[in-house]
């Protein structure tokens, strides 16, 4: 099964079936993963490791083929979640309880919910799930199952966290993705798009020391309406703080606007996980 729901958030799933054994010598694979054996990787040691989330044994030997599969693919490898590892120990748990593959067992919370319960902050979610002999087989047939291998190598996932358990059937294996939001200030993400402003050649009238008071912030935070005497209005909700949405680059663009205004205030609540930044920017 491969679901995409595609709103303002992205939630992206995978589940694959009975995995077959991996066959060796494959373009599409780590060199790490090239000669897997069926009895060659050990499961994590889940008792030590639940203390510290960090990856062992065939948690980690996960963790390194999709990185090495990642940047064999020019793209930037995936960091280490302590919290997806959470959410994903938890969810493997129930596979092997289970003895089956699925992304949500009746009782359970869906992905996103599970995510934000491990304190994960995310504005893009994904998982893979499978179940084979071991690690090498497991990331073998997740490379050559497309709607997982899309996982795997998404330019927009940034982090990552791995299950790895022993059940009836073999190796269980969860991978729980994400795009990570960085964490800032109010301050910091206007900040940032007064620069993106500036590079677009208006001039930012607002003084950093008083948003706090100043009508940009305060339009933000209402639900209707502006305050002060503004030419245009610009709300906007973005995970990316890199660029300024396309309406708001051809308003700057356009010659009529001298000087702009930048508020922020705590985003709407999306549920479940998703983090974005809301903004809004006066232009006089």
């Amino acid at each position: 099964m491969n679901t995409v729901a595609r709103l303002s958030l992205i939630i992206l799933f995978a589940v694959l079936p009975w995995l077959a054994t991996a066959q060796s010598s494959d373009p599409n694979r780590p060199p790490s993963a090239q000669h897997p054996t069926r009895n060659g990787s050990s499961p994590a040691a889940h008792s030590g490791q639940q203390a510290n989330l960090q990856p062992a044994g065939a948690e980690k030997e996960l963790f390194e083929h999709v990185n090495e599969s990642r940047v064999l693919a020019g793209l930037s490898a995936l960091h280490w979640d302590a919290n997806l590892a959470a959410a994903a120990r938890k969810h493997c748990a129930l596979l092997v309880q289970h003895d089956g593959l699925s992304h949500q067992f009746p009782g359970e919370p869906d992905l996103k919910q599970r995510l934000n319960d491990a304190g994960a902050e995310f504005s893009v979610a994904a998982e893979n799930v499978a179940v084979a002999q071991t690690s090498d087989e497991i990331h073998y047939e997740w490379m050559h199952s497309p709607p997982h291998r899309a996982n795997i190598l998404d330019p927009e996932l940034t982090s990552i966290g791995i299950a790895a358990m022993p059940g009836n059937k073999g190796l269980f294996a969860v991978q729980d993705f994400s795009h990570a939001v960085e964490q800032l200030s109010l301050a910091e993400q206007e900040e940032k798009v007064r620069a993106l402003i500036a590079a677009n050649g208006v001039h930012t009238a607002d003084n950093p020391e008083h948003t706090n008071w100043s009508d940009a912030r305060r339009t933000c935070n209402m639900g209707d309406g502006y305050a002060g005497k503004p030419s245009s209005v610009t709300h906007f909700e973005t995970w990316d703080l890199s660029q300024l949405p396309a309406k708001l680059q051809a308003a700057l663009g356009s010659g009529k606007y001298r000087s702009a205004a930048v508020g922020a205030c705590a985003p709407k609540n999306h549920g479940g996980g998703f983090t974005a930044y809301r903004l809004v920017v006066l232009l006089y």
